[in-house]
Formats: structure tokens, sequence, C-alpha cells
């Protein structure tokens, strides 16, 4: 009985040891590190966040924990919270170098390169042989173009780490941006001595062998890399970019497919194949791999905004409006979803709730130059074309080679009549896509504008070419034929487009503009009311009507007609002229101050407008 009851105490003390040590505060937030260690080692990051979390719950002022959490972070591409450890970390910590050197790191991501020295500097101070610090801060002396310091710098990072394969990388990049060319491929090439079974020193020499246009090189050495790590991703994503420069799609096509195998969980992986089909144009392919990548992963919103994108591609506006509803429901913030959100907006002709949305957009990436060029199309077409022209300068601040801002820019400029600067930028949109319609068309209105009609009519039919049936080249195919008083000649050539496309309201309606250019009213009217019955919004019908009324001597069916043009297009304020003149002849004089007065509301400074 004795010994039960010494083995019964033994048992409830050790019960009461654990209960201890359990409820003690270091030892817990010690448990919750060494789990998230853990998770983070076998790559399960959000669990390591959370636990992570758990141990700064205990003690926020942990800091192992919260450079622990940093790194989490970054293994999960989360830039901003991981900036926000780290820095907890080196305050918390000022002895840990890594800790240093990894927020060093992302302050030359954010260009902010003097904070990112000083850091660099401290760490020197302590460890003048730390290969990685003089590395980073080769880096920084490149990104302020200090070539020679940057150079001597990552000379020394291999200096003191000749097997780190990044170093070399990096001075190959110094020694190119520097003009010195051989001696930056001789960087590459030390790399590969050094490793020549490293699969990344075959890639960051076959990248720098497709940067100069060794393209045949470049291929050998990718392909190299990717026989020596049948799992690497790099060599594989750039082989592909390689086999698009050369023009062999089909192996382009091949190697991106190959790349879902080898990674399938990668959203950057699993997407490139309908990325790929997106940019070289092949939109029902696109369509069909974001569909598959959609019922494979239901819950990457990434990929239903792809899906929602490609399906607006193909103009199939009413597939596209549930995939953009269920991204900003499940983040209402979301910029990609609010792009396009404000994409169905513009493509069902609600303008004013495109420039709503848009704004959002902006508001939640400022730094995208997509969002202010949408935004910009989105004022254009709601008739704002101060504010439109603003928000295409701002695309172009952003990115100065955005061909597209270039060319809606340019043709803004010539609706408006500033020709010169309309010429200046279609020239911009050109060099970077010559192919661009809309800055062709912006030198065509351009043209028409200078009296230059032999150049403008080569250039409509060029764009006539690659899409017969483009209303706004046709449009101006109609003016120039009429300044030249050859308006019978589009009628054939109208009436056979809709012989193939007779559901077309745009070239009905166009039809009825050459009818009327050659007054012939009964023809002219029947064709824009053949538009509207296709399309009750097509633009500028009603006003069109309203002249073939007034042409007629019908002023009370032009005045009807002006007012429904008036609500079909409320900020085109020619109509209300228009209507006010006719109000004016008839001694309307209440009738006119009123629509004047709402002219003035629309634009107070009664600018034109497009």
């Amino acid at each position: 009985m004795k010994s039960l009851a010494f083995k019964a105490s033994l048992i409830l003390a050790g019960a009461a040891w654990l209960g201890g040590c359990s409820s003690d505060p270091n030892t817990r937030k010690l448990k919750f590190l060494a789990d998230g260690d853990k998770f983070y080692k076998s790559a399960k990051y959000q669990e390591a966040v959370i636990e992570y979390r758990n141990a700064l719950e205990i003690d926020p002022r942990f800091a192992a924990a919260h450079y622990q959490l940093a790194k989490t972070y970054l293994a999960l591409k989360k830039s901003a919270p991981a900036f926000h450890e780290l820095n907890e970390a080196v305050t918390l910590d000022p002895s840990n170098a890594q800790a240093h050197l990894d927020l060093a790191t992302l302050l030359l991501d954010r260009l902010q390169l003097t904070q990112a020295q000083v850091l660099l500097q401290k760490v020197l101070a302590a460890d003048p042989e730390n290969a990685r610090a003089h590395a980073l801060l080769g880096e920084e002396h490149t990104l302020n173009h200090d070539f020679p310091k940057a150079i001597q710098e990552f000379q020394k990072a291999i200096e003191l780490d000749p097997d780190r394969i990044q170093s070399y990388a990096a001075l190959g990049a110094a020694y190119r941006a520097a003009g010195q060319l051989a001696d930056a491929e001789g960087a590459y090439r030390k790399a590969l001595k050094r490793s020549p079974k490293s699969s990344p020193a075959r890639a960051e020499l076959g990248q720098y062998l497709f940067s100069v246009g060794k393209l045949a090189e470049a291929e050998d050495e990718m392909r190299a890399a990717c026989d020596l790590d049948t799992q690497a991703l790099t060599p594989r994503i750039f082989l592909a970019r390689i086999y698009m420069a050369m023009g062999r799609m089909a192996d382009a096509e091949a190697t991106y497919a190959s790349l879902k195998r080898i990674a399938p969980e990668n959203p950057e992986v699993y997407e490139a194949l309908g990325r790929f089909y997106v940019s070289t144009g092949q939109k029902l392919k696109a369509v069909d791999e974001f569909q598959s990548l959609a019922k494979a992963k239901p819950r990457d919103l990434s990929v239903k905004n792809h899906l929602a994108e490609s399906l607006l591609d193909l103009n199939r506006t009413a597939e596209a409006v549930p995939l953009a509803g269920e991204i900003l429901r499940a983040n209402p913030s979301d910029p990609q979803g609010l792009l396009t959100q404000g994409r169905i907006f513009l493509a069902t002709g609600a303008y004013e709730k495109a420039i709503e949305t848009l704004q959002k957009a902006v508001k939640a990436a400022p730094e995208s130059a997509n969002a202010y060029y949408l935004l910009g199309i989105a004022q254009q077409s709601a008739r704002f074309p101060d504010v439109a022209k603003a928000s295409f300068n701002r695309a172009l601040e952003l990115q100065p080679r955005m061909a597209s801002a270039a060319g809606a820019l340019a043709n803004l400029d010539a609706i408006t009549g500033d020709y010169s600067d309309a010429f200046r930028q279609a020239d911009n949109a050109r060099r970077v896509d010559p192919s661009l319609f809309s800055a062709n068309l912006a030198q065509v209105r351009a043209l028409i504008a200078k009296g230059d009609l032999h150049q403008a009519e080569v250039a409509i039919e060029d764009l006539l070419k690659r899409d017969p049936t483009s209303p706004a080249s046709l449009s101006l195919l109609v003016n120039l034929y009429s300044r030249e008083g050859r308006a019978r000649d589009a009628v054939p050539r109208l009436a056979g487009l809709i012989q193939q496309h007779p559901q077309s309201a745009g070239l009905h309606f166009l039809l009825g503009l050459a009818y009327f250019s050659i007054n012939n009213l009964p023809q002219s009217e029947d064709s824009v009311r053949t538009a509207l019955r296709l399309d009750p919004k097509t633009p500028d019908a009603y006003t069109l009507l309203a002249n073939i009324a007034l042409a007629r001597g019908q002023a009370d069916e032009a005045k009807s007609d002006l007012r429904g043009a008036i609500a079909a297009s409320p900020r085109n304020l020619l109509n209300y002229m228009t209507l006010v003149t006719q109000y004016e002849k008839e001694g309307n004089w209440h009738g006119a101050t009123e629509l004047c007065e709402r002219a003035h509301e629309i634009d107070p400074d009664r600018k034109s407008v497009v």
C-alpha cells in the first residue's frame, strides 16, 4: 500500500511539474518558435506564420520570432509584412547580421538606396569579410550607376565566397551596364568554370547570351541547365522565351506546358501557359487553359481574373461578369478584380460606373499604369477629354514605353485639335508598336486635319486591310470621301460589307452617314433606323436623324431626335447647341436658356467635347 501511495504521489508531482512547465511563458514561446521552424523547413509557410505569431503574442519583443516570421513572409512573397518584421528584428537584436542583410535587400528593391547602404556599412564594420554584404553593396552601387565601385564590390564578394554563383552574375550585369561586354561574358563563364555542373551557372550564362541576341548559344546553355536539373524552373521559363524570340511557337508552348508537371502548385508556373496564349493572341486557347485551371484551382482568384480578362478579349462579357463578382466579393479592393470590373462596365457602355470602379483601382494600385490607362479610356468614352488626357499622361509617366497609352493620347489629341501633339505621341507609340491601331488612327486624323488627304487615304486603306469592318477607320474614310466630293464611292463599299455583316449596327449607321453626304435622305434614314433596331445605343444615331429632319424642314421631328440624342449621350454639347439654335429660331427663349444652363453645368468652360 505504501508503495502504491508513493507512486501516486510521484505521478501527481510529475503532473504538477508538467503543468508548471506548460504555463511558463518562456517555455511556451520557445515551443511555438520550434514548431514554426519545423513548418518552415517543410515549406508549410502558412502554418509557420501561425506558430511565430503565437510566440509573439506571448513576447512581442522576441527578436528571433520576428526574424523567422520575416523569413516566412519572404518565402510567401509578402514583402510589406516581411519589411515590418525585419525592422523589428534589427531593432530588437542589432547583432543579427542576416536580418540586416535581408532588410537591406528589401530596401534595395524599394530603391531606398541610402538606407540600404547605411545598414550594409554597419554589417561590414562588424564583419569586413562578409561576402553577402559586399555583394549587396555592389547592387546598391549598380542601382546608383556607379559601375566601377559595383564591379569592385562584386569582385570582393567572389574573392571571399568563390562558390556563390549569384555574385558572378551580378558582376557580369555590372560589366554589361558599363558597356564592357567581353568582361561581362567572361564573368558568366568564370562561374561556369568554377561550377561546371551548376544548373544556375548555365542558366545565368544563357540569360546573358539571350540578352545580347546570341539566341542559338543561349538555347544550348538553357537546355544544358535543364538537363543538369530536371526540376529547375528558371531555365525552362527562359528556354520558352528563347523559342518565342526564334519564332518556334510550338516548342515554346510545349515548354510552358511541361512546367505544370514540374511545379503543379506554383501559381507563377501553372499560369504560364495561359499567359503565353494571351501574349501571342491565341485568345480561344487562353480561355480554354484558364477555364481548365479554374476547375482545378477553384480558390485561386488570380486564375479567375485571367479567365475573366481572356473572356473580355473575346467580347464574351456576360461570362466574365460572375467571375468579377466572385473576385470582388472575396476582396472588394482587389486591384485586378477592379480592373476587370471596370473593363466590363466599359464593354457594356456604363462609362460612369467604369470611371468610379477604375478610380478605386487607381487608389488600390497607384503604381499601375494599366489602371490609369483604362481610367483614361473610361473618361474619354464618357466625354471628359481633359481628365482623360491627364490619366493617359500619368500612365506614360509610370510606364514610358506603354504604346497603348501613347496611342490613346495621340488619338485624343487629334480629336481635340492638338495635331502637333497627336503626331508626336503617335510617333512615340509607333516606335514601340508599329501596328498599334490607335496610334495609326491618330495619325490619319492629323493628316486629314492638315489637308494631306492622299497620305491619309493610304493610311486608312492600310488599317482596313487589317480590319475591314473597323467602324473608326470606315468613319474616317467616309469623312475623307466627303471632303474630296467622292461620298458616292463610300456607298457600294459599305453596302458590300453589310451583306457580309448584316447585324452590324455600326456599318448601317455609316451607310446612313454616306447617304446623308450625297443628300439621299430616305436611304439615310432607313439605314440609321436599321442601326437603332440592331443597337438602340448606336453612337450619334439620333444626332444624324435630327440632321435628316432639319434637312427636310421637319423642325418638330428634329427637336424630338435631338432630345433623344441628348438622352443617349448627355455630355455631347453639340446636340445641346443644335437644339438651342432651333429653339432660338422659334423664339423659345425659355427652352434655349434652360438648355444652355444644362450645357454649362456639364462643361462650365464651354469646351468642345469628344
